[in-house]
Order: C-alpha cells, then structure tokens, then sequence
C-alpha cells in the first residue's frame, strides 16, 4: 500500500497492516458507514513523534463494500497476515514488503461500538521500531461530493481528497 496520510510525510509503509493481504482466520467487525475521522500519532524508536506526526486529523467515507479494505485490502504489499480476536479486540500480524525488504507488523484494534475504534500499530523497520496510535470515530453522513473510499481532509468545512482506498496505487 501507497497511502499518503500525513501531509509532507509519505511513509509507504505505515499504514501498511490497515490495507494488509490475504487474511487467515477472524473477520473484524463492521463499523458504521459514513464520514470517519482518524486522529492519528506516529512515535519513532525513540518515543518522539516524527515530524508532520502528532495528532494528524483526517477523514475517509466508509461504505459496506470499502470499510474491511481500509484495513484488510486482499491486493497489497503484505503476505501471510493473521486477524485473530473476538468481540471488541483483535490483532492484525504478519509481514509486509518495504522496498524489497520484509517488515514484522502488529496491529491491535479495539471496537468499542460500531461507531469507535482505537488503533496501535507497531512496524519494526531499518531505523528502528515506528508505533502508529489512531483514534478513529464515526461523523455521520460522508460529506457531497465524497465517493466511498475517499481519504483526505476538511477545510474550512470542504473536503480536499487525498487518495482513495479503491485507486491502483493502493491495490
């Protein structure tokens, strides 16, 4: 996957467990559709968080047919991914290709309802361990003009589309 979350900040790779590969095992739950926001933080080996990192806000619109892709797409840069879990709690594990080299991910996400959902998420990569915590909360309807998959952000109460979960690059 090829997702460009953080403005400035293109990490091919962070988000990689959100749009993992083949998946063996549990489903995760299905969370509402419409308009979600994410507020996402990702800390380097050292604990800081990295530049253009710290509370970064963004939405996506989640339909039925998107919202498992945004975090088990079947096309993508990852084999051998396990979802276990049951009720509110599960882990996404596996390995992950970055640049022609394998990455160990971990992925824990708690559903408190289908309108809530936390995220931590930890990559071991070259330069050390990269943990990803995301507060992701259902908004209500995707805003006109939004097509399911959409990514992107709201300004000035306008979305401005970054990417969507469907578009090659992300397959």
């Amino acid at each position: 996957m090829k997702k460009r979350i953080f403005p400035g900040f293109a990490f091919a790779t962070m988000v990689t467990a959100m749009m993992a590969g083949p998946v063996a095992a549990a489903q995760l739950p299905a969370r509402e559709a419409g308009l979600w926001q994410s507020v996402t933080t990702v800390t380097g080996p050292n604990g800081q968080a990295l530049p253009h990192a710290l509370n970064v806000v963004t939405v996506s619109c989640v339909d039925s047919l998107n919202d498992q892709k945004f975090f088990t797409s079947e096309k993508s840069a990852c084999t051998k991914l396990r979802i276990s879990g049951s009720g509110g709690h599960y882990t996404i594990t596996g390995t992950c290709n970055d640049m022609g080299r394998a990455l160990k991910i971990h992925e824990a996400l708690v559903y408190a309802d289908s309108k809530n959902v936390q995220l931590k998420a930890m990559y071991d990569t070259r330069s050390g361990r990269l943990t990803v915590t995301s507060a992701l909360q259902w908004q209500g309807a995707c805003l006109p003009g939004m097509m399911p998959g959409d990514e992107g952000s709201i300004s000035g109460g306008v979305f401005k589309k970054a990417d969507n979960i469907n578009d090659t690059a992300n397959q």
